[in-house]
């Protein structure tokens, strides 16, 4: 790959996200010349478009890039896919949700956690999400502290299969002792990247 184009390629994998313009101010050349990089990355498969940012100012929208994940590349999502609709067909939903439940607790079972701290707990569990590539932070908020999950690692599936937004919660739940409820699905952050949000009981931390 020409020296150019992994300048882009690297910037966009540090930056999350980026478009035409920022690039174009960050390298210092035009927009056009980056729209070739670009073209060519998606053609790749390096990068994509993921949707659009909406610019301050009046203006059109601007096509926003990231990077393409290893999963982009491999058939998990589609063995996930035929996983949880065959389960599905052959289980009840109470069922299926006792199997979530269990798998979350499942994934959660190597994890340690100073459960005598809350906000050492949080600290913790946040850095064993990003070891499973939620890309995750927490925020104090008037009411609870809140868990923001930067990237869903089923974005490809999870239109079809919503319960696993019920695995998430319950894999938070695992780790941090306390009721976790999902307040906002797959909303734009400030990179105009979709998150998640949990807030988590107050009582328990």
């Amino acid at each position: 790959m020409p020296n150019a184009r992994q300048k882009i390629l690297n910037y966009i994998i540090e930056q999350q996200t980026a478009t035409v313009e920022e690039l174009s101010k960050v390298f210092r050349v035009t927009p056009a010349n980056i729209r070739h990089h670009l073209s060519i990355l998606c053609q790749q498969g390096s990068v994509r478009i993921i949707g659009q940012k909406v610019p301050p100012a009046k203006g059109r929208p601007a096509q926003l890039y990231c990077s393409s994940q290893q999963s982009d590349i491999d058939n998990l999502d589609h063995l996930s896919d035929a996983l949880l609709s065959t389960l599905a067909v052959y289980t009840s939903p109470d069922v299926l949700a006792q199997l979530l439940q269990d798998v979350a607790k499942s994934m959660s079972s190597g994890y340690k956690s100073d459960l005598a701290n809350p906000t050492r707990r949080l600290y913790t569990a946040i850095h064993a999400l990003n070891r499973m590539n939620y890309q995750a932070h927490w925020e104090a908020h008037i009411e609870n502290p809140r868990i923001m999950l930067g990237r869903c690692p089923y974005w490809k599936v999870i239109d079809s299969h919503p319960e696993l937004c019920s695995m998430d919660a319950a894999l938070l739940e695992n780790m941090l002792k306390s009721p976790v409820r999902q307040v906002q699905k797959q909303i734009p952050n400030l990179k105009g990247l979709p998150q998640c949000v949990f807030l988590v009981q107050k009582t328990s931390l």
